[in-house]
């Protein structure tokens, strides 16, 4: 999403040459991210944001027009002819969105001045300055006091601080979130009402980690090819999504909301493509390992004949498996699979939260909060794209509320929390019962196979020690063709026992276990809590809660583990 702010009395003399700059960035965004559909937020005013719509529907990218009110009173705000003809253009081109307000800020259209006008532009003006992957600010660079300006919106978008108003959206405990969503293409100008303020400046990216100049920032562009990916894999998974993905959502009469539809199919989306990520990562690994356990078996066969074609077969082996040991991790690599994994997990449940938040009415009830704002922020570059299409679910949510739902706390009680009975269960709680009891019994077998190599070994080496005190003594234990099959296992055994025990480490089932103990517990609470609840705004703080909650476990879970990939053979 890429939002634009900017001063209505641009210079007649500078409008071609930022136009140029805008078309230059633009059309760099369009043509280095063809998978990724780039959409402009904009308010449609006169100045900055009609030139930046303008140039943006020549190069064929597609407008949201935000409008801070009604369609019919922005055209009057527009002095000229040429704007008037130019938003009526946009705007049966655009996808148009009137901004609502609280019932209390309501009032006839014919009287839309003053103090609620200037609410109505510092909410556009703070959802453009939210909601945008990257925001285009033309403006003269001067911070003045002028409610809703674009300097306000810069310094929302900067510091995530806006004016206190009961109209303005901003996240809560922002003096304690550093802002990942920071980054502009400033462009500095003069104003007719300012002539003398310095020029023409095309100051370019501007942020946190970016300090000016036209090359995109390396956050960026990790979050474009991020979004590029997850775009491509739904698209190729596309028939198996539809056939085998779980949906928030219940069958129901009543139809559902396009917003909530839509984080719906995302939702599927990501968890269907999460857990096949994570069964081809397993895979791999039980590959790996299985390799390690050929090239032990290969090492040891060297060992006890080290000339002749065995030797000759063994070392050839050997390299083999080198081979395909190295051409699996390459291949791992490029695939992305644990990374994919860990990305698509977390979004599918911060899209859960953000779901039955919407339905419950907690978003409605904390002052439009989102998912989105309390999730990795700042933790990794590359986890930025998460957020980013977090954000443009969070917008469609806060300017096309889904309404209220009669039985929303019921169906998100069922449908998240639950119940953990294993017949008539429901929600998170069964699932998460469901899970622990699926892992704790893998587990547990696989350790009884560990264990049971360790005590292989252990006996065969206590059979060797029995044989060797006796055969001092002239009494030959074991055969000479049997002692030579067991000295063999011997040597394998132990390693085996040791390989099996990395993998099992690798493979963190007793840390997901551990995880999903903890979420057990959680959600376990949470219904006591629930059901203890006297009032609709004491469910909905509790409700808000465990999403945070959730949102912060799987958060630890994928910075956790992140560095974790397939390496080559190396011992």
């Amino acid at each position: 999403m890429i939002g634009v702010v900017g001063h209505r009395d641009l210079v007649a003399d500078e409008i071609p040459q930022i136009r140029v700059a805008v078309r230059r960035v633009l059309q760099r965004l369009r043509d280095d991210n063809p998978d990724v559909p780039l959409r402009l937020l904009c308010s449609m005013a006169a100045g900055a944001d009609l030139l930046v719509a303008e140039v943006a529907a020549e190069i064929g990218i597609s407008i949201i027009a935000l409008l801070p009110y009604a369609r019919r009173l922005c055209r009057d705000d527009l002095q000229s002819e040429r704007d008037r003809s130019s938003f009526d253009r946009l705007c049966d081109s655009s996808e148009v969105v009137e901004l609502e307000l609280p019932d209390s800020s309501k009032a006839d259209d014919g009287e839309m001045a003053g103090e609620q006008r200037e609410g109505r532009l510092q909410r556009a003006g703070s959802l453009i300055a939210r909601y945008s992957g990257v925001m285009i600010a033309i403006w003269n660079g001067v911070d003045t006091d002028h409610r809703a300006g674009t300097a306000r919106a810069v310094e929302f978008r900067r510091r995530g601080v806006m004016p206190t108003d009961d109209l303005v959206v901003a996240p809560r405990d922002v003096l304690l979130s550093p802002q990942d969503d920071d980054l502009n293409f400033e462009i500095r100008c003069s104003r007719s009402s300012q002539p003398n303020s310095g020029g023409l400046v095309v100051r370019g990216f501007t942020g946190t980690d970016s300090h000016g100049g036209e090359e995109l920032p390396r956050r960026l562009r990790t979050t474009f090819a991020r979004l590029a990916a997850f775009n491509r894999d739904v698209e190729a998974f596309s028939d198996k999504i539809a056939r085998q993905g779980r949906r928030l959502s219940q069958p129901s009469p009543t139809p559902v909301p396009q917003t909530l539809q839509y984080l719906d199919r995302l939702f599927s989306a990501a968890d269907w493509m999460g857990s096949y990520y994570r069964r081809c990562f397993t895979r791999a690994l039980k590959a790996r390992y299985g390799l390690w356990a050929v090239m032990a078996f290969l090492l040891i066969t060297f060992k006890k004949e080290s000339t002749g074609k065995l030797a000759i077969f063994a070392i050839i082996g050997v390299l083999a498996v080198f081979l395909f040991g190295t051409l699996l991790a390459m291949w791992a690599h490029r695939r992305s699979w644990h990374r994919k994994y860990l990305d698509y997990r977390a979004l599918a449940e911060a899209l859960r939260v953000d779901f039955f938040w919407e339905v419950a009415g907690v978003r409605k009830e904390f002052d439009g909060e989102f998912a989105h704002e309390s999730f990795l922020q700042k933790q990794d570059v590359e986890l930025q794209w998460i957020r980013n299409a977090m954000r443009a679910v969070s917008l469609q949510l806060a300017i096309r509320p889904s309404g209220d739902f009669a039985k929303g706390f019921p169906f998100v009680y069922a449908a998240w929390v639950g119940d953990d009975d294993l017949v008539n269960g429901t929600g998170q709680m069964l699932y998460y019962r469901q899970r622990l009891q699926t892992l704790k019994r893998k587990l547990h077998n696989s350790e009884r196979i560990d264990r049971a190599l360790l005590f292989g070994g252990l006996v065969l080496a206590l059979a060797f020690a029995l044989d060797v005190a006796l055969r001092s003594r002239s009494v030959y234990l074991l055969p000479e063709y049997l002692r030579g099959w067991m000295l063999w296992a011997l040597a394998l055994l132990p390693v085996y026992a040791a390989i099996f025990e990395i993998y099992l480490n690798e493979k963190a089932d007793r840390a997901l276990i551990r995880q999903y103990r903890y979420m057990y517990s959680l959600f376990s609470f949470a219904a006591g809590e629930l059901r203890a609840a006297a009032t609709n705004e004491r469910k909905l703080e509790i409700l808000r809660s465990l999403g945070h909650a959730c949102l912060a476990e799987h958060a630890q879970w994928i910075l956790a583990h992140r560095d974790k990939r397939i390496q080559g053979m190396r011992w």
